[in-house]
């Protein structure tokens, strides 16, 4: 009997120096981080949006000192009084709940410490418990307190923890639960995160309101009852209402599915998108829409890119993101984008044909014949002739046969070999296929591309791929002489040469800015386009309606414009004019009507169609103003143009200016057989 405990007692004295040995130095521990979030950010660091890993994990790392002080102090108490003096477990909780597990026969309670818990976190997460599991858990507490700091540890812990909705760690879920930063959080804030982790699904702040209050209640009592709240702060916690976050949607969505489906490559996503700037010209949009929902006007899309660095700024897709069936990027989605391609056909005609702005062509009618003998014959929107015109008037006017008749000096296959140059890719098709009505731009591209294409306009002659990732590089390469694009930019600019189309301090005339400006109108009426550049900014505007629906009567000079002049105003505060032009009457204000004119008469053509005879509704003014509207014979009308019907009419013209009429004007014009 004594050798055999003279044995066991040597086996003791080796065991216990090679255990301590073993798990203070051998003993495998690898606590691997759980994966974090991809989070996107603006130009300014202001975060857009946190993407769950794999749909699974909502969760951003943070360092010690990004704790709140509180939040550390109220963690120790609650859960492990003896953290900072305990090298793996608290004796006291372990005896105790020992004895509870082993007189049911089961995992009920455990003696966990942080340090424990962090272990079950990492190793086991979401894993039932057992007996075997627990023994783990005990030694490889004392690893991981001989391993590392109690600050380590607790940073561990707190990146860690999970607080429901697949958010773990304390970064995430204040984001979550208030829009916040941890060290943005009152103290109130902070014990509903505390209240939490316990059962997250029972302290459901959402859900289960009464069990939450209950546990609220009772950590803050606990945390009165440990000192580090006084009674004052006791009741001011208790009466604090809690603002919890409710909807749990991005502040900018449409940007997080653009760049999270293709784009994600590391955890901080830097772009070149400017959030507040976003939101700006959200607001004046969203004033601005309703006003042109009796044109049946639904939704916009709106592209704002830096014309020095081609970064994408502004990427909005619409009215409302969340809306059933709405969630298509308008920026993307394939539409016709009208007259904004003429630029394209006039620049290659001046480019390589030897055309110059100054030359004439013939704007009557024309008919073609296709190749499947098909008879084509382009229109005039005006549905006027102008006889003889300049290059330079017909691209200003955008008028429609002028540029056909160019694009059959060019040739279809060259502007499609431009247009696919310039990084259009949604034109597969050949030029049989897209004809001569490739240049009225009645096949569908989407504005994202078309946005890039124009670069060469603002870049002098330099395609500049778009730049929505802050640390990339530009990428630029030169297409066409400078000085073909300075033909184009003079036309579109020149406040002279617009005139004809739009009227004197409308929104698209700028006597004090240089504005480059291009309008186009789909067939149709489903889609209406804009797009300008000013000295620091490229802009694109579209609206139309998601479902395709047609609109009443916007065109280029009353659709997308109409919210333009407030976002170049509110971009270019500061902009003076460059060599502006001064076509204002006088100084006093003034509003007339310049067709029809007072007491003018129409006669009716018996050998023409009654719907081809229409009368083209234009005004001029010097006053300032945001929209406006006619009304023929007291009725509101939506169109620019009118029917010849015979009696006589009263027209009007209002000018609204923050949604109230501040200048009118009336004609008398008759109409007779």
């Amino acid at each position: 009997m004594k050798i055999k405990k003279k044995i066991i007692i040597s086996s003791i004295i080796l065991i216990l120096p090679a255990s301590y040995l073993f798990i203070k130095y051998l003993l495998p521990l690898n606590l691997n981080a759980l994966p974090e979030s991809s989070i996107i950010y603006d130009v300014n660091w202001v975060q857009i949006w946190e993407i769950p890993y794999e749909e699974k994990i909502r969760r951003k790392n943070i360092k010690y000192d990004q704790i709140p002080e509180f939040y550390r102090k109220a963690l120790v108490i609650l859960e492990d009084k003896s953290f900072y003096t305990n090298n793996w477990v608290d004796l006291k909780w372990l005896v105790r709940s020992t004895i509870i597990n082993l007189k049911s026969g089961q995992i009920v309670q455990g003696g966990s410490t942080i340090s424990s818990q962090l272990i079950r976190n990492n190793l086991w997460l979401n894993e039932k418990r057992n007996l075997w599991k627990k023994i783990q858990e005990f030694i490889l507490a004392i690893r991981l307190n001989w391993k590392y700091s109690k600050t380590e540890i607790l940073e561990k812990y707190v990146n860690q923890v999970y607080f429901w909705y697949l958010n773990y760690g304390l970064e995430s879920a204040a984001n979550y639960y208030f829009w916040k930063s941890p060290e943005n959080l009152t103290k109130a804030e902070l014990i509903t995160l505390l209240s939490i982790p316990k059962n997250p699904k029972l302290y459901n702040p959402y859900k289960n309101k009464q069990a939450f209050k209950t546990r609220f209640l009772i950590i803050t009592e606990t945390l009165e009852k440990n000192n580090l709240i006084n009674k004052n702060e006791l009741n001011l916690i208790k009466n604090e209402q809690l603002k919890l976050n409710k909807e749990h949607r991005d502040k900018l969505p449409y940007i997080r599915d653009f760049i999270a489906k293709k784009w994600i490559r590391e955890n901080k996503i830097e772009t070149t998108i400017d959030y507040n700037l976003t939101k700006k010209i959200e607001e004046l949009w969203d004033n601005s829409v309703y006003e042109l929902s009796w044109k049946n006007v639904w939704d916009y899309g709106i592209l704002v890119l830096d014309r020095k660095s081609s970064e994408l700024k502004v990427m909005i897709w619409g009215i409302n993101y969340y809306k059933q069936n709405w969630q298509v990027n308008s920026t993307l989605a394939l539409r016709q984008p009208g007259s904004t391609i003429k630029p394209f056909n006039y620049l290659l005609a001046f480019a390589n044909f030897g055309i110059k702005p100054t030359d004439t062509i013939l704007d009557l009618p024309v008919n073609y014949s296709t190749d499947k003998w098909y008879s084509y014959e382009p229109k005039n929107y005006s549905t006027k002739y102008t006889g003889e015109v300049s290059l330079s008037d017909a691209l200003a006017q955008s008028i429609n046969i002028p540029a056909v008749k160019l694009l059959e000096k060019v040739w279809v296959w060259n502007l499609l070999n431009f247009l696919k140059k310039l990084w259009i890719t949604s034109l597969t098709q050949d030029e049989n296929f897209y004809g001569l009505a490739l240049t009225l731009g009645v096949w569908e591209m989407s504005l994202y591309e078309l946005t890039q294409a124009y670069n060469i306009f603002a870049n002098d002659g330099k395609l500049c791929l778009t730049k929505f990732l802050k640390n990339t590089p530009l990428k630029c390469e030169e297409i066409i002489d400078k000085k073909y694009t300075d033909d184009i930019n003079y036309i579109l600019s020149n406040r002279y040469f617009k005139l004809a189309g739009y009227p004197i301090n409308s929104a698209l005339d700028f006597a004090d800015k240089k504005v480059f400006v291009k309008t186009g109108t789909s067939r149709n009426y489903r889609d209406n386009w804009t797009i300008w550049y000013t000295d620091n900014y490229i802009i694109w505007v579209w609206v139309g309606n998601k479902d395709a629906s047609n609109m009443k009567w916007v065109s280029g000079a009353t659709g997308a414009w109409e919210i333009f002049s407030k976002i170049v105003n509110f971009l270019e505060k500061d902009s003076s004019s460059i060599n502006s032009i001064n076509l204002t009457k006088n100084t006093k204000d003034y509003l007339e009507i310049t067709n029809p004119l007072d007491n003018e008469k129409y006669k009716i053509n018996e050998f023409t169609p009654l719907d081809t005879q229409k009368i083209k509704l234009e005004f001029s003014t010097n006053i300032a103003y945001d929209s406006y509207f006619w009304t023929l014979d007291n009725k509101k009308i939506s169109s620019q143009f009118i029917n010849l019907t015979n009696w006589k009419r009263i027209l009007k013209i209002n000018l609204e200016r923050n949604w109230e009429i501040i200048k009118e004007s009336n004609v008398s014009f008759e109409v007779v057989e």
